[in-house]
């Protein structure tokens, strides 16, 4: 598309405006003349003209101006995919040691220097690193907020529980993620999954039995049975089960004779093996 010439159809325009201010000038100086007076009408109409092709000139200029635009963007895009590419990779990736910053300012390092000698292959398998621990950080990150585990023992008020009572292991040994509450003996975990708990009781009421079990929001999971020994006995057992985040999961008294006494020995853990939804 070839760019109208303005500047002649201005040069045009400012003589034929001197020139009808000159006749016009002539006009009022001397007496009146018909054939003036339509050689001043036919100059004011041509004037009239160039003044409408001049603005459609300045239209044609500015949609060609923004043709050009376009154009221009759209050849510098496609000029650098792979660098389109690698931001939007690096936008997929974030964590607290701004990584995300480092590899961005480090692959405009790459494209900005005049000097690289990096072969096609090289550069890929270098994009190809930096993705891989990328994700290896990431995954670390998830590991660790999904780590969930306790251990306690001690049950407080362990003397002739009634049934339902609550055991409150109130000694915590372990509490990763901080789920387990030694204040009411309830394990209530943030995130849904698989979990495995154990619970080890030890009664020491020769001839005396009590059972416990595993209560997940009011259901019971599993049972445990110690007691009937001339000594101190021991029982309890281990339950993998699914736990939905902030469900309740505690042990309590199933059935008592009403004399028993639990020593300091038992204990309830239990840790997730995996999330699940």
């Amino acid at each position: 598309m070839a760019i109208p010439s303005t500047s002649k159809c201005v040069l045009v325009l400012c003589l034929l405006n001197y020139t009808v201010s000159l006749v016009a000038s002539d006009e009022r100086k001397d007496a009146p003349n018909d054939a003036c007076s339509e050689d001043i009408r036919a100059l004011r109409q041509e004037l009239q003209k160039l003044r409408q092709e001049l603005r459609i000139q300045g239209k044609r200029i500015d949609r060609f101006e923004k043709e050009l635009a376009t154009t221009s963007h759209h050849s510098r895009d496609s000029r650098s995919p792979k660098k389109n590419h690698f931001s939007t990779k690096s936008v997929e990736y974030k964590d607290e040691i701004h990584l995300k910053h480092n590899v961005s300012r480090n692959y405009e390092n790459y494209t900005n220097s005049s000097k690289r000698t990096m072969l096609p292959r090289q550069t890929k398998s270098t994009f190809n690193n930096v993705n891989t621990k990328l994700h290896r950080i990431t995954r670390w990150k998830r590991d660790n907020t999904q780590r969930i585990s306790f251990y306690a023992n001690t049950v407080k008020d362990s003397i002739n529980l009634d049934v339902h009572h609550t055991l409150i292991f109130g000694n915590v040994v372990t509490n990763d993620g901080n789920c387990y509450r030694p204040s009411s003996g309830h394990f209530r975990p943030n995130i849904s999954g698989v979990y495995v708990f154990d619970v080890q009781i030890v009664q020491c009421y020769p001839r005396h039995i009590l059972r416990t079990e595993l209560v997940v929001e009011g259901v019971v999971k599993a049972g445990h049975y110690t007691g009937d020994s001339t000594h101190c006995s021991n029982g309890g057992g281990m339950a993998i089960v699914h736990v939905n985040a902030w469900d309740s999961v505690w042990v309590r008294v199933q059935t008592s004779d009403g004399v028993n006494r639990v020593a300091w020995e038992s204990s309830f853990s239990g840790f997730l093996l995996y999330p699940r939804k």
